[in-house]
């Protein structure tokens, strides 16, 4: 198992826990995971696709709230999941600039 892999694991299982359990520094812990997550997992070649999926999880990540019993929980882990990668994608975009910067 990779960095990469371990990092993606952490940060679903932080998505998820936090959903359930209230996390100290829970905002700090997913931003820290997301800048790791966007440095390290996406490379140049993925960066838009990272960034379009950046947005549409933020988009969407209240749409379940009205199902009843499971929505709010959905809801919860989608809004960690979108914080995780709005981190990441800060990552991406410095790292874009950085590389434009350099060239």
């Amino acid at each position: 198992m990779n960095p990469v892999q371990i990092v993606r694991i952490v940060a679903l299982a932080v998505a998820v826990i936090g959903a359930f359990v209230a996390i100290p520094e829970a905002a700090l812990i997913m931003a820290i995971i997301g800048l790791i997550l966007g440095g390290m997992a996406v490379d140049a070649d993925r960066r838009t696709d990272f960034l379009v999926l950046a947005l549409a999880l933020a988009a969407v990540s209240s749409a379940a709230g009205p199902i009843p019993l499971v929505g709010e929980y959905v809801s919860d882990i989608m809004a960690n999941a979108s914080s995780i990668l709005n981190a990441g994608a800060l990552a991406v975009i410095i790292m874009a600039i950085k590389d434009r910067l350099t060239e």
